[in-house]
């Protein structure tokens, strides 16, 4: 079967949301040269098709089980995708996309392309009755579909998927177990990369409450950093905000200590020297992505909660001087453990979700790599 050239078609789908609907009619009416997902049971026959589904499953499906001892988006979600014709061909726009992204494949950009627009048109035909819009289906796939938008477009594409989120989030969300709480706190630390890397807030608004409500086990409590640092992002790195004063900026700071000193020992990482050769990193390494996911989180909430520190009204020279020479002190530090803990993983799910740390630290630590 040859793919339909997206390129052929593409001008026609500038708008991303009413284009796209066009875009997709024109790819699935060439039934002869493209697979559609119509029918999961079908497409899956296809030998290119099954390919590119099980490099999701070996490959990246890790990237979303980083905080999910469940392994929701590893066991649960290519089982439901086998009977759901959104979600394959979400799985399917974000796996070819990645290796497109690896290899320089034009023909699996191509189907990476065809295969995102056909699953917008499936999001566009659900946002019409919200009652079965809001499952943790839909929020799986706007994950695996915001994946797909910053590995094949740019890190800063966001497009339909605000919205779409924003519809399913209008009604309060059960994030205590299962595929919509782990949809969520996957679409979280999406947000929190890119608000990283382009230094903004998040597109979501948080909850007042700490979330998990419950931290039963070391996942729980790598969710609840990452609920912290978005708190701290959007209270710090939202632009033309009013800065931060004093009782703000040492409730957050409190609540980080809080955590931090809330950690079981097995979260503390692991020093074994020269473990890196030729490093200039410390070698620190974790037994868990979780934990390494966590800590670096924390070290990056400080690393924003430092910068935001209240500046003392009257200080002289000197004293701004040393003031100056304390933070850059403390930044290094934080910005350093951020670094280490990924040199020092082995863990490609540890690796994608420190794009976003390692980015803010480069630039606003002081560091020169």
């Amino acid at each position: 079967m040859e793919i339909v050239p997206v390129a052929n078609v593409v001008n026609e789908a500038h708008d991303p949301v009413h284009g796209a609907t066009a875009f997709a009619d024109v790819l699935i009416s060439r039934s002869d040269e493209y697979v559609s997902t119509s029918d999961p049971t079908e497409a899956l026959q296809d030998p290119r098709v099954a390919h590119i589904f099980r490099a999701y499953i070996n490959n990246l499906a890790g990237w979303y089980d980083l905080n999910d001892r469940r392994r929701h988006f590893t066991d649960i979600v290519p089982v439901l995708a086998r009977r759901n014709s959104l979600l394959l061909s979400a799985i399917l726009a974000f796996a070819a996309a990645s290796q497109s992204s690896s290899s320089g494949s034009t023909p699996l950009k191509d189907l990476a392309d065809a295969y995102h627009l056909e699953s917008v048109r499936r999001l566009l035909a659900l946002m019409k009755r919200p009652d079965g819009f809001r499952t943790g289906v839909t929020l799986a796939a706007i994950c695996l579909l915001r994946s797909y938008e910053i590995i094949s477009q740019n890190v800063t594409c966001q497009n339909h998927l605000q919205g779409s989120y924003s519809l399913l989030a209008s009604h309060p969300i059960d994030l205590e177990a299962g595929l919509l709480s782990a949809g969520f706190w996957n679409y979280l630390r999406e947000d929190i990369t890119v608000a990283l890397i382009e230094k903004r807030s998040l597109m979501i608004q948080l909850p007042e409450e700490p979330l998990p409500t419950k931290t039963e086990c070391d996942d729980d409590l790598a969710n609840r950093i990452t609920y912290l640092l978005g708190r701290v992002i959007n209270g710090c790195l939202l632009r033309d905000a009013v800065p931060l004063d004093s009782c703000e900026w040492e409730s957050l700071r409190d609540q980080l200590e809080d955590w931090r000193t809330s950690l079981p020992s097995a979260f503390g990482p692991i020093l074994t020297p020269h473990l890196l050769p030729n490093s200039s990193f410390p070698s620190m390494w974790t037994t868990s992505g979780w934990h390494a996911a966590g800590l670096q989180y924390y070290h990056t909430a400080m690393v924003i909660l430092w910068l935001a520190e209240p500046c003392p009204s009257l200080v002289n020279t000197l004293q701004h001087i040393e003031r100056i020479n304390n933070l850059e002190s403390k930044l290094v530090h934080h910005a350093t453990i951020v670094c280490a803990l990924a040199l020092s993983s082995r863990s490609a799910p540890v690796w994608v979700n420190s794009f976003g740390p390692i980015a803010f630290c480069k630039t606003s630590a002081f560091l020169s790599w």
